[in-house]
């Protein structure tokens, strides 16, 4: 699926953000995972924007270890 071809509305925009950042209160984050339980195209975009943070927070970290290595 072409994410970009999807437009959405901002809020959802909003809300997959927020998801991926760990910013919805308790009740946000289950109203939108049930939300994204019946949205494939959503939850797909949610999770791989979740998983591509993830991604970039470890190739933060690895790049910080070999810039301290190498001050050493």
């Amino acid at each position: 699926m072409d994410f970009l071809e999807k437009e959405l509305h901002p809020v959802i925009e909003e809300f997959v953000n927020d998801y991926t950042e760990d910013r919805l209160t308790t009740t946000e984050r289950d109203t939108f995972e049930e939300v994204l339980v019946t949205d494939d195209q959503l939850r797909e975009l949610a999770f791989s924007a979740k998983d591509g943070k993830n991604l970039m927070e470890r190739l933060r970290v690895m790049k910080s270890i070999k810039n301290a290595s190498m001050i050493n």
